[in-house]
């Protein structure tokens, strides 16, 4: 009969060499897995896009033994720039011969950090007379992500028209992603005709109208034959249309009518004249006025107030 107890032995002693294969095997794939497998993401696991634009991912290292293998690697995302949100990018490396199984996650935030564009139809010192109306000025804004949101604009103002001084227009534009846009306009309330006044010259023939410095209307003119026309500081009177200027020996008819010196002298269209400016006062001057062309003395009744400045010299 053979020896039981020499065959438990042996046994035993396979069970033991089997268990020492085992974790040596187990060990093996461990070193591999952590010494011979490299498996990472290049750049930051989290990575913020602005909306819309086209995203290039950073990629990932794959190698086993410092081989390539990225062909084993399977991504997946569910990323659309075209819309805001959190998204993902997974990237799966999976080597069973080795029971290796790892997965990468890049989350990718898709922002909008893009202001709206806010247009105010206007400059940013706005100049108006005392007691005068104001009409705020038009605008619009325009988001890359929200579209038209010119509803949305809040307009802020400490505005006074009865009170000369300078205020404050303050229009805030904010999309969905609270990126807002600020625009500020300064009113400027001033006494009337502070800065507008009228300009002619005699010996250059020139007629010009200013605003705060800026010429506003030029025109060529014919002035009174003989020095008629006074010389000095006066202002717009009255204005008036379709007059009938008399005088000793002639009766005129005139479509626009701008008195500065009493009621002889102002400044007026003259459908009489072929051309206007030059040195035509010294043959073929006025009775004294300010002869203009049509349109230019329309152009010129409309802008001007009465108690305009005008200042005539030579």
């Amino acid at each position: 009969m053979r020896d039981k107890t020499k065959d438990k032995t042996i046994v035993k002693i396979i069970i033991i060499i089997l268990s020492i294969v085992v974790i040596l095997l187990i060990s093996y794939k461990t070193y591999i897995n952590k010494s011979v497998i490299q498996f990472y993401l290049n750049g930051s696991n989290e990575v913020s896009v602005e909306y819309g634009s086209k995203y290039k991912d950073s990629g990932f290292i794959s190698t086993f033994n410092k081989i390539n293998i990225s062909k084993f690697v399977q991504t997946s995302s569910n990323l659309n720039t075209n819309k805001i949100g959190d998204y993902e990018i997974k990237y799966n490396l999976k080597l069973k011969f080795l029971n290796y199984n790892k997965q990468l996650i890049r989350r990718i935030h898709v922002i909008d950090s893009i202001k709206p564009v806010l247009d105010i139809k206007t400059d940013s010192d706005i100049y108006i007379d005392v007691y005068s109306n104001f009409e705020f000025p038009k605008y619009t804004s325009i988001d890359n992500v929200d579209g038209d949101i010119t509803s949305l604009v809040k307009i802020e103002s400490n505005l006074n028209v009865n009170k000369v001084g300078d205020y404050e227009l303050i229009y805030r534009s904010i999309d969905s992603s609270n990126n807002e846009s600020i625009k500020k306009i300064i009113v400027h309330v001033e006494p009337k005709y502070k800065n507008a006044y009228i300009n002619i010259s005699i010996n250059n023939q020139k007629l010009e109208y200013y605003e705060r410095g800026k010429l506003i209307l030029s025109s060529d003119i014919v002035t009174g034959a003989y020095n008629s026309t006074p010389v000095g500081s006066f202002k717009v009177l009255n204005k008036s249309r379709n007059v009938s200027l008399k005088g000793k020996d002639y009766v005129s008819y005139v479509n626009y009518w701008i008195a500065f010196k009493g009621y002889s002298y102002g400044m007026h269209d003259a459908s009489w004249r072929n051309s206007f400016g030059s040195n035509i006062y010294q043959y073929n001057g006025s009775h004294g006025c300010v002869n203009m062309p049509y349109n230019k003395v329309k152009e010129l009744y409309n802008l001007v107030e009465i108690g305009t400045p005008v200042y005539i010299n030579y």
